[in-house]
């Protein structure tokens, strides 16, 4: 017996060796994935967050780096918006860029983060709805137009938010999630909506049971003759 064992063990030596070499290989292009969630996203603007089922939240604190998402919830921290901000996060950009300086260039993060939410004046308003940002400037489209033009050219650290968007793109991945959360704001706005959707699924259940039952009594035999 414990002679016979080796044999059985080497009875097909290349089997286990191309079970391990499968699973290695299907861990490290799990890895792969995973590092590029990190620093892809496909969502733009508010807009398709809100579509998605996100909601908005100010943070308890307004550092640029106290943004978080956990659950459906994006959380930012509160900020005001007038004549001097482009010109102060210009400022502390240039500040960043100097070669003597050490730091993560977390304003050019932040700057970059903002100008990936806020695509449209839409997108202002609902900052501004949720309290997360206050228009001082004038128009909501001079408030757009101006993250979008000072975010031009900036280099943001891919380390200080990518666990936000990973986590963002994630739940964004989730399609079932999604055509829901789309549904339901479509659709499901009051309870009026709810009771006219179920009247008409009735309507139609009944519509198809009525014509199933006809289409049978027009042809009671139809499966002797076969």
């Amino acid at each position: 017996m414990l002679i016979d064992q080796p044999r059985q063990n080497n009875k097909n030596p290349g089997l286990w060796e191309n079970i391990i070499n499968w699973t290695v290989n299907l861990c490290d292009k799990w890895r792969c994935i995973d590092k590029k969630e990190e620093y892809w996203h496909s969502f733009r603007n508010i807009e398709e967050l809100r579509a998605a089922g996100i909601k908005l939240k100010p943070s308890q604190t307004s550092g640029v780096k106290d943004i978080t998402f956990s659950g459906n919830t994006l959380k930012l921290p509160p900020i005001v918006v007038d004549d001097s901000t482009a010109t102060k996060f210009l400022n502390l950009v240039a500040y960043e860029m100097c070669p003597d300086f050490q730091n993560d260039f977390e304003v050019s993060s932040y700057i970059s983060f903002l100008d990936s939410l806020i695509d449209r004046a839409q997108d202002v308003k609902e900052l501004r709805e949720k309290n997360i940002l206050y228009n001082a400037l004038g128009s909501d489209e001079e408030v757009a137009k101006l993250f979008n033009e000072i975010s031009t050219d900036l280099v943001p650290s891919e380390d200080i938010y990518s666990k936000v968007r990973s986590n963002i793109q994630k739940y964004c991945n989730n399609i079932w999630m999604t055509w829901f959360s789309q549904f339901r704001h479509d659709h499901f706005q009051s309870p009026w909506s709810v009771l006219a959707f179920v009247g008409a699924f009735i309507a139609l259940a009944s519509s198809i049971i009525q014509t199933v039952y006809t289409a049978l009594g027009y042809h009671p035999d139809s499966n002797k003759g076969s």
